[in-house]
């Protein structure tokens, strides 16, 4: 297989955190987005690539001369900008296959590649888009399919609950492609994708697997978690999670002090569910002052918490411990978030545990505190976009990402 990457992208709404370098080249956690991409699409068996490659051209042939992990590149410079479809039909020349893969530089996109490749060659297609089905965006243009796969409207970007977006990740024909006429400059979205959706055959093949888009800087900064520390999961890591606001409700000015205030969040018992396959050791660590107000007795939370761990295992999860902190917000005692006594105790009773290899989900700052204090990777539970720790509405959409993740670890 050979590969195209548009990597000739300026960057402009990335300009403040890309350093006067192509979009593509923006480093997450020190190592250039290009690498993890690149990286990739040779785990599903790449074996050469032509970089399409414009602004700030000589950074990117400087770092990856003419070959990468001994595959061999080549690299398609446009003198002047070309539009995706000019680019794509410039770095054509330098290919011999008869299909070409190509990928958008500012995009991770895992599909099953072979899979796309196959589906694209026995149903004799002119390019075949990898979609991914998405939620609550208004970033991204929808698709329809039809029963044969076949994309008959491409449907401009609109805040949508649910929908199929293409990811960014082709399979073209390259003579049917080049044998078209095209001008010198023109969109392979516009010109190509939408103005021919009914002469060419389009097709899609839907994905499970992992994307993201680096084009904004608030999902750069996602990149530097999920790309750079949750691609790196493996089962020696540990999930540390705060109880009140990630596995149950959580009550306003007062605490859960008996069964009937214990409610569970949606989704949250299947999410430890899920996360128990990728982490070795997960742990509830929770403040519960309401013991030192006298509101409640530590009995009264030995209850409510048998009652989480016998829940969580009745749905296919697993609990391996349970700390608490039950002193008042006022005590100077280290066993309070954000103080890190809870995880000190944890790492005791399981010397296995590494701060380094370890996630702290929390809902708030205190939480957040706790993990940065331990060394930790924050996930920071918020319906809102957090500028300093990384976000996610709830512990069922942190589940999924992870299973997303690992879905595309499995095929690469």
């Amino acid at each position: 297989m050979e590969a195209i990457i548009l990597a000739g992208g300026l960057g402009t709404r990335l300009k403040n955190v890309s350093k006067q370098m192509p979009k593509s080249m923006a480093l997450i956690q020190d190592k250039p987005f290009l690498e993890y991409q690149m990286d990739l699409l040779i785990a599903q068996g790449v074996k050469s690539f032509v970089l399409s490659i414009g602004y700030k051209s000589e950074q990117i042939q400087d770092h990856f001369k003419d070959s990468y992990k001994n595959c061999n590149v080549q690299y398609a410079i446009e003198k002047e900008l070309l539009g995706t479809g000019g680019a794509i039909k410039n770095a054509m020349r330098f290919t011999n296959s008869e299909n070409v893969v190509v990928a958008n530089g500012d995009s991770l996109v895992v599909t099953d590649l072979q899979k796309q490749l196959q589906f694209h060659i026995d149903n004799k297609a002119d390019v075949t888009l990898a979609l991914k089905r998405m939620k609550n965006f208004e970033r991204y243009g929808t698709v329809k399919l039809d029963e044969q796969s076949r994309i008959t409207n491409f449907i401009e970007k609109q805040p949508i609950s649910e929908g199929i977006i293409n990811a960014g990740l082709y399979i073209f024909n390259v003579k049917s492609y080049t044998e078209r006429e095209w001008p010198q400059k023109f969109s392979v979205e516009k010109d190509y994708f939408e103005a021919c959706v009914n002469d060419a055959k389009i097709l899609g093949f839907l994905m499970n697997g992992y994307f993201l888009d680096i084009g904004i800087p608030s999902d750069f900064q996602k990149a530097q978690t999920e790309i750079g520390s949750f691609f790196k999961i493996d089962k020696s890591w540990t999930l540390f999670l705060d109880r009140d606001g990630v596995i149950n409700k959580k009550r306003d000015n007062d605490y859960v002090k008996n069964l009937d205030e214990l409610e569970f969040l949606p989704g949250a018992l299947k999410a430890i569910s899920t996360l128990n396959k990728y982490f070795h050791k997960i742990f509830i660590v929770t403040n519960q002052q309401g013991i030192g107000k006298g509101l409640m007795s530590v009995e009264d939370l030995k209850v409510v918490h048998d009652k989480v761990v016998s829940s969580v295992k009745e749905n296919g999860g697993n609990i391996d411990e349970v700390y608490f902190a039950p002193d008042l917000a006022s005590a100077a005692n280290q066993l309070r978030k954000p103080n890190i006594g809870m995880a000190e105790k944890a790492k005791s009773d399981f010397p296995s545990v590494e701060f380094h290899k370890s996630i702290m989900v929390g809902d708030s700052l205190s939480d957040m505190e706790f993990g940065k204090n331990a060394g930790m990777v924050n996930v920071f539970i918020s319906d809102l976009e957090n500028e300093e720790y990384y976000s996610c509405k709830s512990l069922i959409d942190f589940a999924s990402l992870i299973d997303a993740i690992f879905e595309s670890e499995r095929l690469v």
